[in-house]
């Protein structure tokens, strides 16, 4: 039997319809008892993060969706410094953490990310650089069956899930954003659906429907930047943009 918390608020300027025609002052709401984590599978966000930051090299797995919502950020990602580790639901389910304010990842290398959503994403940082949902840097990592829905505003160099794809090892597959992206800044950096910049990386089965706006940007539906050093005609011969099934829904204003 799941365990419930019950909470009651009244106000005189508040009534509701009950049963029948009977009118009341109350609002009664009952939401679930916050679940520890068991090995490690999670079920609280906070409780994750603080795990994660504490184990770069784990595994951690979603054991339902779960709520970023009143999670203090005192950093520029839930997870700042380089994750090694691995997270990813719990075997065949495909959960989703709700309501994240920062990017969850600052660096992921030698590491991945599979199998979660990020749904109604609200991150709203004007003043900051390099913000994506996912992470800043991939590197010789694998970001896969990643969802992420939403609204971003940042000032300059954005992208809908990662920034940079770092090298032949860092692979998206299999990923979609699908919301608003708003840059502020003026500098004229990427801005990007998916990834601002790949560099020998691959972008595999992408998809992208979103509403992209800046002040000044190099903006793009997938990737503003594809390159092996300064030849991009070898990051294409060697098959590192590889890419499949991509729709585009884009408004660039003034850009």
């Amino acid at each position: 039997m799941e365990t419930l918390y019950k909470v009651t608020a009244k106000a005189p300027d508040l009534v509701q319809h009950t049963n029948g025609n009977e009118l009341s002052e109350e609002y009664v709401h009952y939401f679930a008892k916050p679940k520890s984590h068991e090995e490690n599978v999670y079920y609280d966000f906070n409780e994750l993060v603080k795990a994660m930051q504490a184990n770069r090299k784990g595994t951690f797995k979603l054991g339902a969706d779960l709520n970023a919502a009143n999670v203090p950020t005192p950093n520029k990602q839930y997870v700042p410094g380089v994750f090694n580790g691995h997270l990813t639901s719990v075997d065949g389910k495909q959960y989703t953490i709700h309501n994240i304010a920062r990017p969850l990842f600052e660096r992921i290398e030698n590491a991945s990310v599979k199998n979660i959503n990020l749904g109604n994403v609200n991150i709203n940082m004007p003043w900051a650089e390099n913000i994506a949902p996912v992470a800043r840097i991939v590197k010789n990592a694998v970001i896969e069956n990643v969802k992420v829905t939403g609204h971003i505003i940042a000032k300059n160099d954005i992208a809908g899930v990662v920034n940079k794809l770092d090298g032949e090892g860092a692979k998206v597959n299999n990923v979609a954003f699908i919301g608003k992206i708003d840059g502020v800044g003026d500098k004229g950096w990427n801005l990007a659906g998916i990834v601002g910049e790949i560099w020998k990386g691959h972008a595999n089965k992408t998809y992208v429907e979103a509403d992209i706006t800046a002040t000044k940007a190099r903006a793009a539906g997938l990737a503003s930047t594809v390159d092996n050093s300064s030849d991009l005609m070898a990051s294409v011969n060697m098959g590192l943009y590889e890419i499949q099934s991509l729709k585009e829904q884009l408004k660039l204003n003034h850009l």
